[in-house]
Protein backbone atom coordinates (compact mmCIF):
# COMPACT_ATOMS: atom_id res chain seq x y z
CA UNK A 1 0.00 0.00 0.00
CA UNK A 2 3.12 2.29 0.82
CA UNK A 3 4.41 2.16 -2.95
CA UNK A 4 1.53 3.22 -4.67
CA UNK A 5 1.46 6.12 -2.43
CA UNK A 6 4.44 7.37 -3.73
CA UNK A 7 3.88 6.46 -7.32
CA UNK A 8 1.48 8.98 -7.39
CA UNK A 9 3.66 12.01 -6.09
CA UNK A 10 6.40 11.19 -7.56
CA UNK A 11 4.61 10.61 -11.06
CA UNK A 12 2.87 14.15 -10.76
CA UNK A 13 6.47 15.68 -9.89
CA UNK A 14 8.18 14.51 -12.91
CA UNK A 15 4.99 15.53 -14.91
CA UNK A 16 5.34 19.12 -13.74
CA UNK A 17 7.76 20.52 -16.45
CA UNK A 18 5.53 19.04 -19.32
CA UNK A 19 2.46 20.51 -17.58
CA UNK A 20 4.52 24.14 -17.43
CA UNK A 21 5.94 23.41 -21.55
CA UNK A 22 1.93 22.64 -22.16
CA UNK A 23 1.19 26.20 -21.43
CA UNK A 24 3.66 27.47 -23.77
CA UNK A 25 2.77 27.80 -27.64
CA UNK A 26 4.19 29.24 -30.85
CA UNK A 27 2.87 32.93 -31.73
CA UNK A 28 2.77 34.47 -35.07
CA UNK A 29 2.68 37.81 -35.87
CA UNK A 30 2.21 37.99 -39.96
CA UNK A 31 2.02 41.95 -39.91
CA UNK A 32 4.56 42.76 -43.42
CA UNK A 33 6.52 45.29 -41.72
CA UNK A 34 7.76 43.47 -38.56
CA UNK A 35 7.11 39.65 -38.24
CA UNK A 36 7.58 37.84 -35.60
CA UNK A 37 7.31 34.32 -34.50
CA UNK A 38 7.91 33.22 -30.83
CA UNK A 39 7.69 30.46 -28.58
CA UNK A 40 6.34 31.05 -25.14
CA UNK A 41 3.13 31.21 -22.65
CA UNK A 42 0.53 33.05 -24.07
CA UNK A 43 -0.16 36.76 -22.73
CA UNK A 44 3.10 37.14 -20.55
CA UNK A 45 6.97 37.44 -20.72
CA UNK A 46 7.60 34.03 -20.79
CA UNK A 47 9.30 34.25 -23.84
CA UNK A 48 11.56 30.93 -24.84
CA UNK A 49 12.52 31.78 -28.32
CA UNK A 50 11.54 34.73 -30.31
CA UNK A 51 12.09 35.97 -33.88
CA UNK A 52 11.36 39.29 -35.46
CA UNK A 53 12.53 40.92 -38.41
CA UNK A 54 12.59 44.41 -40.17
CA UNK A 55 12.12 43.32 -44.01
CA UNK A 56 12.66 46.79 -45.55
CA UNK A 57 16.08 46.75 -42.94
CA UNK A 58 16.92 43.69 -44.30
CA UNK A 59 17.04 42.78 -40.67
CA UNK A 60 16.56 39.84 -38.14
CA UNK A 61 16.06 39.21 -34.12
CA UNK A 62 16.40 36.60 -32.60
CA UNK A 63 15.90 36.23 -28.44
CA UNK A 64 16.47 33.20 -26.20
CA UNK A 65 15.90 32.97 -22.74
CA UNK A 66 16.35 29.62 -21.54
CA UNK A 67 17.31 30.14 -17.59
CA UNK A 68 20.97 29.99 -17.72
CA UNK A 69 22.71 30.89 -14.51
CA UNK A 70 25.76 31.25 -16.14
CA UNK A 71 25.26 33.65 -18.29
CA UNK A 72 26.37 37.32 -17.53
CA UNK A 73 25.59 40.30 -19.60
CA UNK A 74 28.30 41.07 -22.17
CA UNK A 75 28.99 40.58 -25.85
CA UNK A 76 30.09 37.31 -27.98
CA UNK A 77 28.13 35.06 -26.50
CA UNK A 78 27.26 31.30 -28.54
CA UNK A 79 23.81 30.85 -29.32
CA UNK A 80 23.08 27.09 -30.55
CA UNK A 81 20.07 26.04 -32.47
CA UNK A 82 19.71 22.68 -33.57
CA UNK A 83 17.52 20.09 -34.77
CA UNK A 84 18.54 16.47 -35.22
CA UNK A 85 22.22 16.60 -36.41
CA UNK A 86 21.71 19.82 -37.54
CA UNK A 87 22.68 23.16 -35.74
CA UNK A 88 23.54 26.55 -36.33
CA UNK A 89 25.60 28.27 -34.12
CA UNK A 90 25.46 32.38 -33.94
CA UNK A 91 26.86 34.79 -31.86
CA UNK A 92 24.77 37.56 -29.85
CA UNK A 93 24.72 40.08 -26.72
CA UNK A 94 23.69 38.57 -23.62
CA UNK A 95 21.29 41.13 -22.39
CA UNK A 96 20.01 41.66 -18.32
CA UNK A 97 16.04 41.61 -18.01
CA UNK A 98 15.95 43.90 -15.34
CA UNK A 99 12.16 43.37 -14.48
CA UNK A 100 12.84 39.74 -13.73
CA UNK A 101 17.19 39.30 -13.07
CA UNK A 102 17.00 37.07 -16.28
CA UNK A 103 19.20 37.07 -19.09
CA UNK A 104 18.52 36.90 -22.86
CA UNK A 105 21.03 36.18 -25.36
CA UNK A 106 19.64 38.54 -28.34
CA UNK A 107 21.53 37.74 -32.03
CA UNK A 108 20.92 40.58 -34.46
CA UNK A 109 21.65 40.30 -38.11
CA UNK A 110 20.69 39.62 -41.81
CA UNK A 111 17.96 37.45 -42.30
CA UNK A 112 19.94 33.68 -42.57
CA UNK A 113 18.08 31.44 -44.91
CA UNK A 114 20.31 28.24 -42.80
CA UNK A 115 17.79 29.45 -39.86
CA UNK A 116 14.49 28.88 -41.62
CA UNK A 117 16.00 25.69 -43.03
CA UNK A 118 16.42 24.29 -39.40
CA UNK A 119 12.82 25.27 -38.22
CA UNK A 120 11.53 23.11 -40.90
CA UNK A 121 13.95 20.29 -40.20
CA UNK A 122 12.72 18.14 -37.47
CA UNK A 123 10.17 18.07 -34.43
CA UNK A 124 12.08 19.68 -32.16
CA UNK A 125 14.21 22.59 -31.48
CA UNK A 126 17.18 22.64 -29.43
CA UNK A 127 18.30 25.82 -27.41
CA UNK A 128 21.73 25.47 -26.18
CA UNK A 129 23.19 28.66 -24.48
CA UNK A 130 26.57 28.75 -21.71
CA UNK A 131 25.03 26.81 -18.86
CA UNK A 132 21.60 25.58 -20.08
CA UNK A 133 19.80 23.89 -22.96
CA UNK A 134 16.07 23.67 -23.78
CA UNK A 135 14.21 21.65 -25.86
CA UNK A 136 10.99 23.06 -27.46
CA UNK A 137 8.38 21.18 -30.14
CA UNK A 138 8.22 22.80 -33.87
CA UNK A 139 5.39 21.26 -34.58
CA UNK A 140 3.31 24.65 -33.79
CA UNK A 141 5.49 26.67 -35.50
CA UNK A 142 5.89 24.20 -38.89
CA UNK A 143 2.44 26.25 -40.74
CA UNK A 144 4.07 29.58 -40.28
CA UNK A 145 8.03 29.13 -41.06
CA UNK A 146 7.54 29.35 -45.02
CA UNK A 147 5.07 33.13 -44.66
CA UNK A 148 8.03 34.21 -41.92
CA UNK A 149 11.11 32.84 -44.45
CA UNK A 150 8.65 34.92 -47.57
CA UNK A 151 8.27 37.94 -45.62
CA UNK A 152 11.90 38.30 -43.71
CA UNK A 153 13.76 37.95 -47.13
CA UNK A 154 11.59 40.10 -48.81
CA UNK A 155 10.33 37.33 -51.91
CA UNK A 156 7.29 37.71 -53.07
Amino acid sequence: MGLPRLVIPLALALALPAFAQDGRVWNFDDNPEAPALGFGAPDSDDLVIGLSCEPSAKQMTIVASVGSTRLVPGPSVPLKLSTGTTSLVLIGNAIANESDGTVSIEVTGAPNPRLFSLLRAGPSLTIEVPGATETIPLGGAAPHVALLEKLCLGRR
